[in-house]
Formats: structure tokens, C-alpha cells, sequence
């Protein structure tokens, strides 16, 4: 594992082999953060048994750290009559801190009273002492088992315990998805692989394995091969809970020891959870941070649960709407550790909204497209992260090219024929069917500072006998029929016309098959954009019109998105 975590009974604490974090909720709901260096690490990872060891030492101290640690982040309690109240005042620390360590203190004298002298008094008046010394044993540390499970459901129903086991389910959640977009079930905040189940379960089975050896010599020989035994115990059942958490067909098992240690947690316990992590990996520098200010990670998990709430998470939005309120490009505002209030407040507006389903071009009215920065609006198509790869095929074709032209039929809002006049020294023309949309083009084309020629054309109509090296193409692609199903956030936003593609999607694409030689000089290319599923239809009207070398590109998810094809009169 590459992170680690640690619930206390107000926050979480995260942590690698070289940083930690610990996030928690104060009595006024505010989120609290504390981070730094920790020599507390976890050795022999790569080592089966022997790092189940080193993890359960390790997640002892932890624990001690993230629920001590979290007294310093609490805000100072209100002052009451009750005792717990008077010694969390005076100990500055919280009052659930307090009632908390009484439980702990408590339950550690019941657990030597209940686990050592009442079940083998109780094993000896209803066993007996004739029984065989092994099965004799062996219902003794059934007894023990049973006594201590009992414990833990009465836990389970303490109000005070319940946070620091919705934390514990919280835990479980992110470390499964570890930042990612990984959508969790409903049972997926139960997991074998945390720390308080670990120790759970090697106190079950050392309890049942040393109860069973019953070894009887003499008194610090007992101490150190009851000690031998409890160290061998945690060992392995630290590779039990591994191998049960590492195959998803064995995850329902985590829950029988689990159940006891964990529950489900809210949308704020699983948020600070997200924070504790973020931290650790956009590691801040700051010990604790000042309360007017608002870490990139508390940032990142506000964000993260308004889009994931609404199914809108997409990690190229988040860095996309941080970068664009700061006025950075995303490289530079990645290394922003922290915002003041109001940038936060911005981002967080602008995320609202992008949950609520509006896309970001309409939230901020342009998009960065290869590097520009172009102006959309409801007259044009926004230009999508996939027609970068459009672009590049053509920007490598015509590199070593001097003198090439270029045709962008279907330009929209001109991000293609722009990008083209900018990377490359071919000369651009640029058409479309829409006036508007051609304003907004020239528009973007002067404060991209870009030279492109614009001509109002229904496709090829305008444009005469005039030839060209390369023409380049993202026409509109979708069936009619298919436009009323699209996401309300492309179909409310984007313009209709640069949408339908036809009956079958394929309307411009037998358009350009069939004209498209008249305008190509011979030996010049076609590059063109389609949909998925579309290629061996647009790939059949190539051919039929006498294109050859026809070759592909497939976009970031793996589906045929350019198509490459050359025209030759000779053949």
C-alpha cells in the first residue's frame, strides 16, 4: 500500500513513508489540518509476515498520534458543570477526547478482568478439572472469544464510539478508491486491511492460540512464549486480513471482524478522510495551517464530493476551474498549496455549477483548447480535449512542410484552423455554414493574434476550384434521433447544427467523400474526426472514393477518433 490510515474520534490521519496529515472536524463543523514529517514507518513491506508485524506496531503508535494530535486541532470547549467538561477545560483538550480515554481505560481493566480470571474461574465450575487439558483449553478460549466479542458490540452502540468508527468506514472508502474516480458500494467502507480490524483480529486469534497452548512453567517463561505466540499471531493474521482484502470474491469475510470497527460513513466523515489523503499527497509544508487560509487538499475534497455527488467527477474539470479562477495556466496553479477564502469561495461556486450540469465552457465562457484560449457560446460547438489529437496528426504531417494549405471545413468556434495557424507555417482557410459562428472564429482568431482566411460556406459550395495540401474536418457526427438522449449539458449548450450528423451520423462524411478530391491537390491528405463505432463506414466512403492509405488514431479512451487518408488521381 502506498497510503496508510489511521480514524481518531474526530478526524483521520494519512500517511506514507515519509509525511502525514491529520484531518479533523472541530465543535464548530470547521475542517481542521495538521501535517508534517514522520519517522513512523512501516518496514519489510515487501516481506510477507514480517510486515504484518512492523504494520501493527506502527499502526499502535499511529492511532496514539492521530488521537492525541487531534486534541491540539479541536477548538477549546465550552465551559459546563460535568466532570468531563471541567477536565477536557482543563487539559485544553476536547471533551470527547476525554470521555474517550476513560472508555479506553476502562475497557483495558475490564479486558484483564475478562480475559484472564473470569473465563478459566468460569471454564473450571462448568468444565471441570478432569476434563483433557486440550479440549479443556480450547472451550476456555471459546469463552474468551465470545466475552470479548460481546465487548465490542457493546462499543459498537456508545455514541462516542460511533464517530471514530464512521471515520474507521471512511478509511476504508478512500483507500479503495485511493483519489480516484472509482465509484465505491455499498458495502465497500467494511474492509479486512485497516488498522483497528488488524488489531482486532490479532487480539482474537492470539487470544484464542495462547489460551489453547496454555503453556504452564514457570512465571517469566510463560511471559516470553505467551509473547513468542502473540508476535507469531500478528504476523499472520495480518496475512489473513491481506489475502482476504487483496481478492474482492473473499471481501464479504472482512465484515465478520470488521462489523465491530466500522460503520458508514457520512458524506463529511468520508470528506475528511479525502483531505487527510490530498494532504499527504500535495504535502503543504505547513505544521498546522492558519485558519484564513484553505489547503489545496481541503479544496480538493469539497470539490471532489459536489461532483462525485452528482456524478460529474472528471479530474481534468477540477484542475480545469482551479486554474482558470487563479488565472494560471494548470501547471503553474498545480503548485498552488494554498487559497485565500474568497478564491476558494470562487471555486467552489464555479464547481456548483458544474455539478448542476452546466459544462465549464458555459461556466467561464471560453475553454483552452492546444494550448489557446478560445471564446464559446451557444453558436458554436466547445471544442473537445479529443480533437487535440486531430490537430497534432496534422501538425506532425505538415512540419516539415513550407508553403502547405490547409482547408478546415466545419470550423466552428475555429479552434482547429487557429491552432493550425499558430503550430505550424502552412496557410489556413477556414469555412463554415454558420455567420455567427464565424464571427465568433475571427473573433478568437485575432486574440489568439492568428492569421486564418474565413469563408461563409455550406460545406465545399463557396470555395470554387480552389485546392489545397490538407483538409481537415470535424464535422457533425451524431444521428438524428440520438441528439434527444445526449447529456442535457451538450444538447441545452451546444448548437444543434453542429450536432446532427444525419439519419445515420454519416451526412457530411459522404459530402467530403465525394467532393473532397476536387479540392485536394494530388498526393494531399484528408484528416477527419469521427464517432465511435464509425470508422468501417467512413472508411468504406473513403474507398469508394478512391482515397488510399487509409490509417487511424485512437483518442485517450481507446476508441478510433481520426481518421488519416490520402488522395491519388493515379490510382
Amino acid at each position: 500500500m502506498k497510503y496508510f490510515f489511521f480514524p481518531c474520534s474526530i478526524g483521520v490521519r494519512c500517511q506514507n513513508q515519509k509525511r502525514f496529515a491529520l484531518a479533523v472536524v472541530d465543535e464548530r463543523g470547521a475542517k481542521r489540518l495538521r501535517s508534517g514529517r514522520t519517522k513512523n514507518k512501516i518496514i519489510l513491506w515487501n516481506f510477507p509476515f514480517f510486515r504484518g508485524i512492523s504494520y501493527f506496531f506502527c499502526a499502535i503508535i499511529a492511532l496514539l498520534c492521530a488521537f492525541w494530535d487531534s486534541t491540539k486541532l479541536s477548538s477549546q470547549p465550552v465551559q459546563s458543570q460535568g466532570l468531563s467538561d471541567k477536565i477536557a477545560d482543563k487539559l485544553s483538550i476536547k471533551k470527547q477526547s476525554v470521555i474517550i480515554s476513560v472508555l479506553l481505560l476502562i475497557s483495558l481493566v475490564l479486558t484483564l478482568i475478562a480475559f484472564g480470571y473470569v473465563p478459566t474461574k468460569l471454564s473450571f465450575v462448568f468444565i471441570g478439572m478432569s476434563m483433557n487439558f486440550a479440549l479443556r483449553n480450547f472451550l476456555i478460549a471459546l469463552v474468551k472469544v465470545f466475552i470479548f466479542i460481546l465487548m465490542l458490540l457493546i462499543l459498537r452502540f456508545i455514541p462516542a464510539m460511533q464517530d471514530l468508527y464512521k471515520f474507521n468506514g471512511a478509511c476504508n472508502q478512500v483507500r479503495l478508491r485511493q483519489g480516484g474516480t472509482q465509484k465505491v458500494g455499498k458495502r465497500d467502507y467494511h474492509s479486512c486491511l485497516n488498522a483497528l480490524n488488524v488489531v482486532v483480529f490479532t487480539f482474537l486469534l492470539a487470544m484464542f492460540v495462547i489460551t489453547c497452548v496454555g503453556v504452564s512453567i514457570a512465571a517469566h517463561w510463560n511471559f516470553l512464549i505467551n509473547l513468542a505466540i502473540f508476535i507469531a499471531c500478528i504476523g499472520f493474521a495480518f496475512e489473513i486480513c491481506y489475502i482476504f482484502d487483496k481478492f474482492r470474491c473473499l471481501k464479504p469475510l472482512a465484515i465478520i471482524t470488521d462489523f465491530f470497527v466500522s460503520m458508514k460513513p457520512s458524506i463529511t466523515h468520508d470528506e475528511i478522510a479525502r483531505i487527510a489523503l490530498n494532504e499527504v499527497k500535495y504535502f503543504s509544508g505547513e505544521k498546522q495551517l492558519e485558519e484564513d487560509k484553505v489547503a489545496r487538499s481541503t479544496l480538493l475534497a469539497e470539490m471532489q464530493t459536489q461532483l462525485e455527488k452528482a456524478e460529474k467527477f472528471e479530474k481534468s474539470d477540477v484542475d480545469w476551474i482551479i486554474a482558470t479562477v487563479l488565472d494560471k495556466n494548470r501547471a503553474e496553479a498545480k503548485l498552488v498549496k494554498f487559497f485565500t477564502q474568497k478564491q476558494a469561495q470562487e471555486i467552489l461556486k464555479a464547481c456548483s455549477m458544474r455539478a448542476a450540469g452546466k459544462p465549464l465552457s458555459a461556466i467561464f465562457g471560453f475553454v483552452e483548447f492546444y494550448g489557446l484560449r478560445f471564446d464559446v457560446n451557444k453558436k458554436v460547438l466547445a471544442p473537445r480535449m479529443e480533437t487535440e489529437i486531430l490537430v497534432e496528426e496534422v501538425v506532425k504531417h505538415v512540419a516539415e512542410s513550407k508553403n502547405a494549405e490547409i482547408l478546415d471545413l466545419c470550423t466552428g468556434s475555429g479552434a482547429i484552423a487557429i491552432s493550425l495557424a499558430k503550430f505550424t507555417n502552412a496557410k489556413i482557410c477556414a469555412s463554415d455554414i454558420s455567420k455567427p459562428a464565424l464571427q465568433t472564429a475571427a473573433a478568437n482568431a485575432q486574440k489568439n493574434n492568428a492569421k486564418v482566411e474565413f469563408i461563409e460556406s455550406d460545406m465545399f459550395n463557396k470555395l470554387k476550384k480552389r485546392k489545397f495540401d490538407v483538409i481537415v474536418s470535424n464535422p457533425p457526427y451524431i444521428r438524428t434521433l440520438d441528439i434527444s438522449g445526449l447529456d442535457d449539458e451538450v444538447k441545452n449548450f451546444d448548437p444543434t447544427l453542429a450536432l446532427d450528423g444525419g439519419e445515420d451520423g454519416l451526412k457530411f462524411y459522404r459530402i467530403i467523400a465525394e467532393q473532397a478530391s476536387m479540392h485536394l491537390k494530388n498526393g494531399g491528405w484528408l484528416f477527419l474526426e469521427i464517432g465511435k463505432g464509425q470508422f468501417k463506414d467512413v472508411e468504406k466512403l473513403l474507398s469508394q472514393a478512391g482515397f488510399v492509405d487509409i490509417s487511424t488514431k485512437k483518442d485517450y479512451a481507446k476508441i478510433i477518433r481520426v481518421v488519416k487518408a490520402k488522395y491519388d488521381k493515379r490510382k
